[in-house]
């Protein structure tokens, strides 16, 4: 596993994502294996910065990493996140008690640790607060052991993803032709189109079960939605082949405007329930492949789920029961399929 390629995609993802900026230092210090070195601004005076090193870096030299940034930062205070590649479990499991000691007696509490087994390619440790940027390293991990493991399918490009993406925004723009807006959707064009209305199911249109899941209320439902297929689908395309995968999003879409037709009245709409469906298989992933990606990838799929449950039940007019109907959709079919 190349060290490298961990430390460009962390960077990537932190620039883009995370709203870190990037720096080059010239000079080095013993630990240090990369001259990149990522800085954000905080709240309440602080700044974050991180640097990648290895085990023979000490926090001593925290003071020399401040000391070179403070014409970079904004704040009077400097917190430094080490991500530490390590190739011996054993030297680093030694220095992670220390870190868990250090901690419990409150010496070490802004200090921030991700320790990476080069060996496995997994997380073994990380202090509270770094999230988000343990899931950017697992989903590396994880991509990089599917491809140890040879579960990629031969053509990696995700044509299934593509096609489902185009049928998303050839519908919407139907939808927007009809409506005679490009930014929001006619309510009544979407029931024409297809959209999940109880009575007109009850009637018979069952159709409308699996049609809803390709329209959308507006052209920010359709971003975020195709944003997070994006996200997703390839991976889960890769992993379990292309039937699988799109018979993963098709039940999953259905389980989702099933449980939704039981339990809520309302119009329903939108690709959500099926990504959701998408969570769950990359769910079954972690506990599958949890000895190659590290259980801490696990929590973190899973903590991804809670938080976006949350926010659906906290934003008004989301249909919440077919986010779950789509999740425990995904869930049943990948566990059902997995090989």
């Amino acid at each position: 596993m190349n060290q490298d390629n961990i430390i460009k995609f962390v960077v990537e993802n932190a620039t883009r994502g995370l709203g870190y900026n990037l720096i080059e230092f010239n000079d080095s210090c013993m630990g240090i294996i990369s001259p990149w070195v990522l800085i954000k601004q905080e709240d309440m005076g602080i700044s974050r910065c991180i640097i990648f090193c290895n085990e023979e870096y000490e926090n001593i030299d925290d003071y020399w990493i401040k000391l070179n940034l403070k014409d970079y930062s904004n704040t009077d205070y400097l917190n430094v996140l080490k991500i530490v590649f390590t190739q011996n479990e054993e030297r680093a499991n030694i220095k992670i008690h220390n870190i868990i000691q250090g901690q419990s007696m409150n010496n070490l509490q802004m200090q921030g640790y991700i320790f990476l087994d080069m060996n496995v390619g997994k997380v073994l440790y990380y202090t509270s607060g770094n999230e988000e940027l343990v899931s950017i390293i697992g989903y590396y991990l994880n991509e990089y052991n599917m491809k140890e493991k040879n579960i990629s399918t031969k053509n990696n490009r995700p044509i299934l993803t593509y096609i489902l993406i185009g049928i998303n925004i050839f519908m919407y723009i139907i939808t927007a032709l009809l409506s005679g807006n490009i930014i929001d959707s006619n309510i009544n064009v979407l029931v024409f189109l297809g959209a999940k209305v109880n009575p007109l199911i009850q009637s018979g249109e069952y159709y409308r079960l699996l049609t809803c899941t390709f329209l959308h209320g507006g052209i920010i439902h359709l971003g975020l939605n195709m944003y997070a297929l994006y996200a997703l689908g390839p991976s889960i395309e890769s992993i379990y082949g292309r039937w699988k995968y799109i018979l993963i999003y098709i039940i999953s879409g259905i389980t989702s405007s099933i449980l939704s037709y039981f339990l809520s009245d309302s119009i329903s709409i939108g690709a959500s329930g099926a990504i959701f469906g998408l969570l769950g298989a990359y769910l079954i992933i972690a506990f599958k492949l949890k000895d190659q990606v590290g259980k801490n990838f696990v929590s973190n799929i899973i903590s991804v789920i809670f938080v976006n449950l949350i926010i659906g039940f906290s934003v008004a007019n989301v249909d919440n029961f077919g986010h779950i109907g789509g999740l425990i959709g995904g869930v049943i079919v990948s566990a059902l399929v997995w090989k």
